[in-house]
């Protein structure tokens, strides 16, 4: 399968401790290129600077699905810089759109260029599905209505806590990722998009294919035990 993930920075950061870190006034006035440059900043590429569960769980499932044959582009969306490529080294910063107003979340988002970016990623190429494993403030950043209208009516949407929204379209689903279901996977609420993310592969991995919106959220929400426990996918 051809998996497209769009996932989000996380305040927690992995660089060393001799290195600085910017905040959007200095990337804005800067550039990234030039920052890259800093002797006094580290460049980390942008999978390994993130560090919260979430990212790391994530990452885990990518692993797994390209293990396994599966395509896999994962993006970060970064209040930072915009959208990168989980390669892409980006310098330590100090940007976060949960630190935001409503007003500041979508002029920042504007500055980058985020909806725009993410549309390009996503009608790029003929994804099955693509994962926006995103919290509220950077479901906002995203313009998620908006960048919805960009996946194709072939590929399958995967959202988290918008059920509303993906009533609207015959090829997305809304995954539920509240507290409820936190506890149920033995989690925490910021941690469970990438315990998701982990079952779908490792249904996957079990030999599952799923073809229907009614597939992925079972495989994102269902603990794969043995082979029989996947027959229904």
């Amino acid at each position: 399968m051809r998996i497209l993930i769009i996932d989000q920075c996380s305040n927690s950061k992995s660089y060393p401790e001799d290195s600085v870190a910017f905040d959007a006034s200095e990337i804005d006035d800067t550039g990234l290129a030039t920052l890259r440059r800093r002797e006094d900043a580290a460049s980390i590429p942008a999978r390994k600077l993130y560090t919260g569960r979430q990212q790391k769980y994530v990452g885990d499932a990518v692993d797994s699905l390209r293990a396994n044959g599966h395509t896999v582009g994962r993006y970060f969306i970064s209040a930072g810089f915009g959208l990168v490529a989980e390669n892409e080294e980006l310098p330590p910063y100090n940007v976060t759109f949960a630190d935001m107003t409503a007003s500041e979340i979508d002029s920042r988002a504007e500055v980058l260029g985020l909806t725009e970016q993410t549309q390009d990623v996503i009608s790029a190429e003929a994804y099955d599905i693509v994962f926006f494993a995103l919290g509220r403030d950077y479901y906002r950043a995203l313009n998620l209505p908006e960048t919805l209208s960009a996946v194709r009516e072939e590929t399958i949407g995967v959202t988290f806590n918008q059920e509303e929204l993906a009533d609207q379209y015959d090829n997305v689903t809304s995954v539920p990722a509240r507290t409820e279901q936190a506890k149920e996977h033995r989690t925490i609420v910021v941690a469970l998009k990438g315990t998701y993310l982990k079952n779908f592969a490792d249904n996957l991995a079990h030999g599952s294919e799923p073809t229907s919106v009614e597939d992925v959220s079972a495989a994102c929400l269902t603990e794969p035990t043995s082979q029989k426990d996947l027959a229904d996918f």
